[in-house]
């Protein structure tokens, strides 16, 4: 039971919990997501090779082979087709979010953090995902549902001092299920667009700074 009487001594309030590395979370996303792809890769590597296995066994011979054989590479020659359609696609995207499936940006802003704050809503809104909930007094994070495109996002938005008395602010755009790697820039596009919506931009930050609070 405290002491409450006067000129008792009291225990300082408990620090502010740390904000979670917006970075190092984005970093070993990426890291799943490349496991993830290769595992995928091999998966379908091997498929493939069935395919032709099986094609060759229905018709034994030269011709057979030949159909096995163009089987195989078919398929390998759709699954490349369709990576690089995704690199090319998330390529032509640029802006201040990074490359990939899992895509960070940050930007400065010289705007009142209220006005900022509504602006990101708004961009949220517009992009598809849900209404944000906070996570932390700097943090919001909202999703978008599944769809025939894709099995969701989920978008993590952080608006925090800068020097100068400006805000930075951090968007970290992602699937939701860690195997989609393949995304044809659809996180990187969602990551801009809502970068975008922030008001007083003073400058894009290509190279994303560690959160000042971890």
């Amino acid at each position: 039971m405290s002491d409450h009487r006067p000129g008792a001594a009291t225990s300082p309030p408990p620090p502010p919990p740390a904000l979670v590395d917006l970075r190092q979370a984005h970093e070993a996303v990426v890291r799943q997501l490349r496991i993830g792809r290769l595992a995928a890769l091999g998966t379908m590597v091997g498929f493939a090779l069935l395919l032709g296995f099986a094609v060759t066994a229905v018709s034994p011979g030269p011709r057979g082979l030949a159909a096995g054989l163009l089987a195989c590479v078919g398929f390998l020659a759709l699954l490349a087709g369709l990576i690089a359609v995704s690199v090319r696609k998330d390529a032509r995207l640029g802006g201040p979010a990074g490359p990939g499936p899992s895509s960070l940006g940050q930007v400065v802003t010289s705007a009142p953090g209220q006005q900022v704050w509504t602006a990101l809503s708004a961009g949220l809104s517009a992009q598809g995902f849900s209404p944000p909930r906070a996570t932390d007094p700097n943090t919001v994070v909202a999703t978008r549902s599944l769809s025939t495109a894709s099995w969701g996002e989920t978008m993590t938005v952080r608006v925090e001092p800068h020097t100068g008395g400006r805000g930075l602010v951090t968007v970290w755009s992602r699937p939701a299920y860690p195997l989609q790697w393949l995304d044809y820039g659809r996180n990187r596009r969602h990551a801009n667009a809502v970068l975008a919506a922030v008001p007083d931009v003073h400058e894009e930050v290509h190279e994303p700074h560690r959160d000042s609070q971890t």
